[in-house]
Order: structure tokens, then C-alpha cells, then sequence
């Protein structure tokens, strides 16, 4: 698990945590999140409560990412430890902006859609990756999800290596 705590709480979580998660079910889905939000709490020492719009990028060979996005509510008044949560899980596929594409094998490249835009590269997996694939292109890149990950498909040539 990775996290990113900025304007947005962000979780990286690969395949192994999602492995018997039930995404179509919102209970257990809403105490596994809430449960991560007390892991955090616990080991940050930072305070959560409020209302949140959480929004789950599932991918299939990378795993997940929740976005937890902090909604302003002046009306509502939580206590210090009340969370509501909205959650909208996302079917995705992510791409991987990569550095120097010749720091990866042309075998695992053919497991790839390779996106040109400008100078930058950035690869959509086809293929299933094993851990050591996956591990060799988060080296060597970032995950680009959601709706810039949208854009960037949109607005990109697909190229040959």
C-alpha cells in the first residue's frame, strides 16, 4: 500500500489487497475503507471526519486506487471522529508515464499500448503482468489514472517500439 496525503487522501493498493474484495457490495466496501482510514489516523496521528466522496480506480493488473475527496459542508457539523462516505467505484485502465522507455525490455513492451504525446510516453498493459513486470514499469514510470489518464488516451498517437 502507498499514500499520498495532499489536498486528497490517495491509496495505491496492488492486486494482493484486493484479492477477495467485493466491490459491488457497499457495506463491506464502506468498513474496509473505514477501516484503512483508522490504520492512517492511528499511524499519522492526523484527524479524519467529514464528509468524503471516495472514488475507486479498479484496474485489473495494477489493483486499486481510492481517491478520497473532502467535501466543504458548512451546514453539517461532524465530530472529530464521524466520516460519511459517498463511494463510486470506476472500472479503469491505467496508464504508466515512462521516463526512459529503453530501460524496459521489448518483451514486456509487447504487453503494452504505447501512447506518443509530445515527448512523453505512456503505456496501457494488454496483457496480465506478474508482479516483477509490474514492479519493472512502476520503476521506471507513474500511474496516470481517471480522467487524465482519459485525456491522454484521447489526445495521444499510438506508436510501434
Amino acid at each position: 500500500m502507498k499514500l499520498i496525503i495532499d489536498e486528497n487522501i490517495t491509496f495505491f493498493l496492488d492486486k494482493v489487497y484486493i484479492q477477495n474484495l467485493d466491490l459491488t457490495n457497499q457495506n463491506i466496501l464502506e468498513k474496509k475503507i473505514i477501516k484503512l482510514i483508522n490504520k492512517i489516523q492511528n499511524k499519522y496521528n492526523i484527524d479524519l471526519y467529514g464528509y468524503y466522496n471516495v472514488f475507486i480506480y479498479k484496474d485489473s493488473n495494477y489493483g486499486l486506487i481510492i481517491d478520497m475527496q473532502k467535501e466543504e459542508l458548512e451546514y453539517l457539523d461532524y465530530f472529530n471522529n464521524q466520516i460519511e462516505l459517498n463511494i463510486e467505484v470506476i472500472e479503469d485502465s491505467f496508464l504508466y508515464k515512462i521516463e526512459d522507455i529503453f530501460e524496459i525490455s521489448k518483451k514486456l513492451l509487447n504487453k503494452f499500448i504505447i501512447y506518443k504525446n509530445g515527448d512523453t510516453i505512456y503505456l496501457k498493459a494488454i496483457k496480465t503482468l506478474n508482479n516483477l513486470e509490474l514492479g519493472i514499469i512502476l520503476e521506471n514510470g507513474e500511474i496516470i489514472y481517471g480522467k487524465e489518464a482519459n485525456s491522454i488516451k484521447k489526445k495521444s498517437q499510438i506508436i510501434k517500439v
